[in-house]
């Protein structure tokens, strides 16, 4: 396997460094994403990582899942900036991101822990948009800080701060601030995103087949927390002034995920097919704590001012069928018995059917990061995931000039992104259509100010800022 770390090229001026290099990158990958071994209780032995007899790699290459880098991409295998090379970079990422927190450390894998050991994941340990973003413009927490919720109880306000209890209070997956922003994009011509769409909330929510709304949750990693925080973009009035003299471009190495949760059954909480943590709903009655499960799962790692980065969309594979598919298996989301419309607002439960398929290339990475799961451990839940695909875009962009720029901004004419359609069935359910895509919807993305047409860097969280009072 190809891999690389932070900053360091691949194309080391020595070969034989570079296979030594490589050698032990290999060694460290491969303890981390394929001793895939499981712990049971906190104080059990950890189990030794065993690892195949034919150690499975990603052929096209990858990155090291300690770390994500984008230039826009590694150097791979296949030597050149490919689909294939892009879904191993974000398979890696998506290893990293969901391999088991160090305590007490935000965003730092445990690598004594096994992957799909229970627990908080690396990304479940990051600062959510509730947390940066706060009311009237308040500085946030310092990242490793356990700043504590007053309006939740005691006994889970700790660990809401931690991550290892998600706070459930959205059923879309732009913030009730950023939704409020679709008046003035309307307002704009030429473009055929269904805007009032973007959002899943009011009449949009998607209910599962037990009639329980899905819930999402936003995070952002420490490089993205330090540009926000550094800059004071929390703050609507500062973020305002600094628009004036500079772009808001997310720094290269950052990374903002986007996660949609399903309230599970017993039988589903003990089918180990999915991704298990606790959620609390403050809105529900009474209050409640449920086990959630993940369902889907957006990663946009942005590439700086000169590239829009790299964007991929994952899911568990129980969701729902693809369209025209006879399949009859229990789906979270979809009845085949069922006579309501297929992804339908305004349905509870909503039927949902997948209307693109995943990418050929994906397909093919996707068996390949399940055979790894799998053979390092046999009854991972992250072999029940599945990437739809990854977008990115193959010219050079400028997000850095003109200031300010405005919004929509373009990822590069028809032919020079990977793909113009990239939808999540779980995330973007009723807008299901040819050309919508994630850096389609996330080109809009605005300043907090009202009527805003000041581009943020593909990211819709800046919107959310609010000003002092």
């Amino acid at each position: 396997m190809q891999v690389r770390t932070n900053n360091t090229s691949t194309h080391n001026t020595s070969t034989n460094n570079t296979s030594t290099k490589r050698s032990a990158l290999s060694t460290v990958l491969i303890s981390l994403s394929l001793g895939l071994g499981f712990s049971h209780l906190a104080n059990a032995q950890t189990p030794t990582p065993v690892t195949p007899k034919a150690t499975p790699s990603f052929r096209c290459g990858g990155i090291n899942p300690i770390g994500v880098e984008l230039k826009p991409v590694p150097k791979l295998s296949n030597g050149e900036f490919t689909n294939p090379g892009a879904d191993c970079a974000m398979w890696q990422t998506f290893i990293y991101l969901n391999w088991p927190a160090k305590a007490g450390q935000r965003g730092i894998p445990d690598t004594n822990a096994l992957f799909g050991a229970p627990g908080t994941t690396v990304w479940e340990s990051f600062l959510t948009e509730e947390q940066v973003f706060l009311p009237n413009g308040a500085q946030p927490q310092p990242w490793n800080n356990l700043a504590l919720n007053a309006s939740l109880p005691k006994e889970i306000a700790n660990d809401v701060a931690g991550g290892s209890t998600r706070l459930l209070t959205r059923t879309a997956k732009v913030s009730p601030t950023v939704a409020k922003l679709q008046a003035s994009l309307k307002a704009l011509k030429n473009t055929s995103i269904p805007l009032d769409e973007i959002k899943q909330a009011d009449g949009n929510v998607l209910y599962d087949q037990q009639k329980n709304p899905v819930y999402y949750d936003v995070a952002m990693n420490k490089t993205q927390y330090d540009y926000i925080t550094q800059n004071s973009l929390y703050n609507a009035t500062k973020q305002a002034s600094f628009a004036k003299k500079s772009n808001i471009v997310l720094p290269f190495g950052s990374i903002e995920v986007k996660a949609a949760w399903k309230v599970l059954t017993a039988a589903e909480a003990s089918s180990g097919r999915f991704h298990v943590a606790k959620g609390y709903i403050p809105s529900a009655p009474g209050s409640q704590a449920v086990t959630i499960g993940l369902v889907g799962f957006h990663i946009f790692a942005s590439g700086g001012t000169e590239n829009a980065g790299l964007w991929a969309t994952f899911y568990q594979v129980d969701n729902a069928p693809l369209m025209g598919a006879t399949g009859k298996q229990a789906y979270s989301f979809n009845n085949p018995n069922s006579k309501t419309p297929i992804n339908t607002k305004g349905t509870n439960p909503t039927q949902v059917v997948q209307v693109f398929a995943d990418d050929a290339s994906a397909s093919k990475i996707n068996i390949e990061a399940q055979k790894m799961i799998t053979q390092g451990y046999a009854k991972s839940p992250w072999q029940y995931y599945a990437m739809v695909d990854t977008q990115w875009s193959k010219t050079v962009l400028n997000l850095g000039s003109p200031v300010p720029q405005a919004i929509p901004l373009s990822a590069g004419k028809p032919g020079d992104i990977s793909t113009d359609t990239l939808i999540n069935p779980v995330l973007e359910t009723f807008m299901q259509t040819k050309g919508n895509s994630c850096m389609g919807c996330h080109a809009f993305a605005t300043t907090a100010q009202k009527n805003s047409k000041t581009a943020t860097g593909f990211s819709f969280m800046f919107g959310s800022a609010q000003a002092p009072k």
